[in-house]
């Protein structure tokens, strides 16, 4: 655990054990449940993973995937995104959002967050030049 030095005090940078301590013998015997019966690939845990997150969301369903990858994927999909499509999304971004805009079809196309401290081009530079390539 790294830690800062705070005079002569100590203090946690990032405590990742103290939270899971309550937690331990509940998380211990699902993991153990999940190793016994593959439940990690579909089947009943999955099942009722979905159901309990849904009903968390609100939503009338939940469908669980292998990563946040296909999450957006199958995200952008649902939302129409198409071969030869452009989606705008930001530089300062884990590669997966590029892949998954990728894998639908489409172009990313980066805008800054900022335009007054723009790295690359601002997003009003990218919609006109879009919509000048597709008028």
């Amino acid at each position: 655990m790294s830690t800062i030095n705070n005079s002569s005090n100590q203090i946690p940078f990032l405590d990742l054990v103290t939270p899971h301590i309550e937690l331990q013998s509940e998380l211990t015997d699902v993991f153990h449940q999940v190793l016994r019966t593959a439940g990690f690939v579909g089947g009943a845990m999955v099942e009722e993973f979905e159901k309990s997150f849904a009903e968390f969301c609100g939503a009338k369903h939940a469908i669980a995937v292998n990563s946040g990858t296909d999450a957006l994927r199958f995200a952008l999909v649902a939302a129409g995104v198409k071969h030869g499509d452009v989606v705008i999304t930001v530089p300062h971004t884990f590669i997966a959002t590029t892949e998954a805009i990728s894998q639908a079809g489409a172009q990313p196309e980066f805008v800054d967050i900022d335009s007054r401290k723009a790295a690359g081009v601002s997003g009003t530079h990218v919609l006109s030049r879009w919509l000048r390539q597709v008028g």
